[in-house]
């Protein structure tokens, strides 16, 4: 029995020499990060010959205009090095925007809002016709139109918006419990419906942001910067003009026509004062006044259309009232930074309300679609929908989910500034 305790003791002792020199002994390995490092300054050097050369926002949104880049470098085959981009707060080529609409009213704004073009860049907004319980899951942003009560979507738009979904609904009220009496209204909306009055509305303009940090900021921003894109619908033969005959649309202003005609690749004709006629020709970039209001000539697409940037200061006409009545609806909060257009009668009256809730932003609009819409309101709905949309990462190739990335700032600034970052990661394949 000695004897046993004794070779316990012994294996015990030995194991705690072996402990204790492992401890006061141990080996050291050293490892590179070279290979890492490597990845990191290909990526830094890319970028920046993409920004050298002048392309890198072309680069940032094309697919196949980065890969065709890409391919150019023989190093990136060599090594198997797999590539790919992320862009994160830029409006991205494609936003959805789902909506329970009719086909009618689908239609309708996809005619509003082809060849949208920002910055040089192609946008389009595709609307999808969806229920309020299932929203597809690739939505950018949420439009709900006409009137219906909300209450029982609340949590589905609670978490729409904590995905970055958005919500701007293009809604009129008859009564105060259409509004107060709706969960959505009051908590995601931030709406309160204070009176009702007989009123004529003079005309509504847009609030102009204290600074850059305000909510009413971006889409006034919007406004007054993004081109809103005008189809030609017809066509007329008009004397000293390269296309024979000239493409001929119509731009709706507070409730009136003008005519334009594109004259060619670089100038139109307008009509502005409403009579058909031709009287002012304008050079691409250049600035018109139609009715008093200025606008900029921002683009001409071929003879399919124009897009015209509306200038300050613009008076809608009114979108508000319905049948001689018009409704008194307030933020709840009592912040009057939330309110984007202000109607003018014999008081104030909000006539868009944003605000922000659950990390995403929503907008109440009235729906000035119940009659035929000017060309004003469908630039303010554009705006809207443009900034509560989600602006999330994009990738461009990539199979795999990690690698090396370097990131840099861009900025454009042809129609509006955009600022945004821009990813490019390298990786090997194993």
């Amino acid at each position: 029995m000695k004897a046993q305790i004794n070779i316990i003791e012994l294996i015990t002792v030995l194991i705690a020499i072996f402990v204790a020199f492992g401890v006061l002994f141990s080996g050291f390995s050293y490892k590179n990060k070279w290979g890492e490092t490597n990845l990191i300054i290909a990526s830094r050097d890319l970028i920046l010959t993409m920004d050298r050369i002048g392309k890198l926002y072309n680069y940032s949104f094309g697919v196949e205009s980065l890969s065709s880049f890409l391919d150019k470098f023989s190093s990136l085959n060599k090594t198997n090095l797999i590539a790919w981009s992320e862009t994160r707060g830029a409006l991205p080529q494609y936003i959805i925007v789902a909506c329970n609409c009719t086909k009618e009213q689908i239609n309708e704004m996809n005619f509003w809002y082809s060849r949208l073009k920002i910055n040089d860049r192609n946008i389009s907004l595709i609307f999808l016709q969806s229920s309020l319980d299932s929203i597809p899951t690739e939505t950018d942003v949420l439009l709900i139109r006409d009137y219906k009560n909300l209450s029982k979507y609340y949590n589905n738009f609670k978490d729409c918006l904590s995905r970055g979904i958005g919500i701007v609904e293009m809604m009129d009220f008859s009564n105060a419990n259409e509004v107060n009496g709706d969960e959505v209204q009051k908590k995601i909306f931030g709406l309160n419906f204070a009176d009702v009055y007989s009123d004529t509305i003079s005309y509504s303009n847009l609030t102009i942001p204290e600074d850059s940090s305000g909510i009413t900021y971006q889409p006034y921003k919007n406004f007054y910067h993004v081109p809103l894109p005008i189809l030609t619908s017809s066509s007329e033969n008009l004397p000293n003009c390269n296309y024979q005959p000239s493409a001929e649309g119509k731009i709706r202003i507070n409730n009136t026509n003008y005519t334009f005609w594109i004259c060619d690749e670089s100038s139109v004709w307008f009509d502005t004062d409403g009579d058909g006629l031709n009287d002012t020709k304008v050079s691409l970039g250049g600035n018109v006044e139609i009715n008093g209001y200025n606008f900029t000539l921002s683009y001409i697409n071929d003879n399919e259309g124009i897009a015209i940037s509306f200038r300050p200061k613009f008076n809608f006409s009114d979108f508000l009232s319905k049948d001689g009545n018009v409704n008194l609806i307030n933020p709840n909060d009592g912040n009057e930074k939330r309110i984007l257009v202000k109607a003018i009668g014999s008081r104030e009256y909000p006539a868009v309300i944003l605000n922000t809730v659950f990390g995403s932003r929503t907008a109440w609009i009235p729906n000035f679609d119940r009659r035929i819409a000017n060309d004003e309101e469908k630039e303010l709905l554009l705006s809207l929908l443009l900034w509560a949309s989600k602006k999330e990462v994009k990738q461009i190739g990539g199979v795999i989910k990690s690698g090396l990335s370097s990131s840099y700032i861009n900025v454009k600034n042809k129609d509006i500034y955009e600022v945004y970052s821009f990813s490019l990661i390298l990786a090997h394949p194993y």
